[in-house]
């Protein structure tokens, strides 16, 4: 006989929680993506494909335990809802291990999409089913929640940098700058900006730069160039699945010029934090 495992929790966490600045006021800017090449267009549709089968898997897996969470009325009344919840794994830890068991048990998924990603995506069906579960400030709550149809799939979810760690990116990557697009794009600011219509794949950072520190020997310390040099034409790089073999995904970004949309264009992509 094997003893029975303790639950184990995670400590408080020593750092202070990470807050949205501004009082949570977030602004979204829409950049549209100029992807011509078939390779990539080919990469790019296998991508939504699984992300789609592991969204369905998951809102199935969820449906099902709301359904068993409603059909078990006298034990919510006996041992309380939450109790239910946690027997159920009605929560959203439970639901982002059954998107890595989907993940991970399938044997196709892992060449095409991260474990970042079925996580934000598990994240996002969690956030359905609570607007189920919990009423809001007027009482109500949303209907049962329900599998999707395909043809409404057009977003896949995700945290791009991370809030904790200085540059980490977890899922899908911005990389270049607005000055590097404008001299890319306008034969070196001789002209102004032309964006053409099948716009090229930025190539990956070669060789090597200094970091700014010293080895033990005294020599200057170098690394080797990553995608965070990259100061060319602005592009999003996704790394691809656990088990890819293909690389980077490349896209390019194609800025909106026109004369109302260019100034905030510039306010937002001309400040790297931003």
């Amino acid at each position: 006989m094997r003893a029975a495992q303790t639950r184990r929790f995670r400590g408080k966490s020593k750092a202070p929680t990470w807050k949205k600045p501004d009082d949570g006021q977030v602004s979204v800017m829409v950049l549209p993506l100029a992807v011509t090449d078939l390779g990539d267009l080919a990469r790019l549709e296998k991508l939504f494909g699984s992300m789609w089968s592991i969204k369905r898997a998951v809102q199935r897996d969820a449906r099902a335990k709301v359904d068993a969470y409603w059909a078990a009325f006298h034990e919510r009344d006996r041992d309380g809802a939450k109790a239910v919840r946690q027997r159920l794994g009605l929560n959203r830890e439970a639901l982002e291990r059954c998107a890595y068991k989907h993940l991970e048990t399938s044997g196709h998924l892992k060449h095409h999409a991260s474990k970042a990603l079925a996580m934000h995506m598990a994240d996002e069906v969690w956030n359905g089913v609570q607007r189920h579960l919990f009423a809001d400030t007027t009482g109500k709550r949303h209907g049962r929640p329900k599998t999707g149809r395909w043809n409404d799939f057009t977003r896949i979810p995700g945290r791009a940098r991370s809030h904790t760690a200085d540059r980490k990116w977890e899922t899908f990557r911005l990389v270049g700058t607005l000055q590097g697009h404008t001299i890319g794009h306008a034969d070196g600011g001789r002209h102004t900006l032309q964006q053409p219509r099948r716009m090229p794949v930025s190539a990956a950072p070669s060789g090597v730069v200094p970091t700014g520190k010293t080895t033990a020997s005294g020599k200057p310390g170098k690394r080797k160039a990553t995608w965070w040099d990259h100061a060319g034409p602005l592009a999003v790089v996704f790394a691809g699945g656990p088990d890819g073999s293909r690389g980077d995904l490349v896209l390019p970004v194609r800025v909106p010029q026109q004369p109302g949309q260019w100034a905030r264009a510039e306010y937002f992509l001309s400040n790297p934090g931003r």
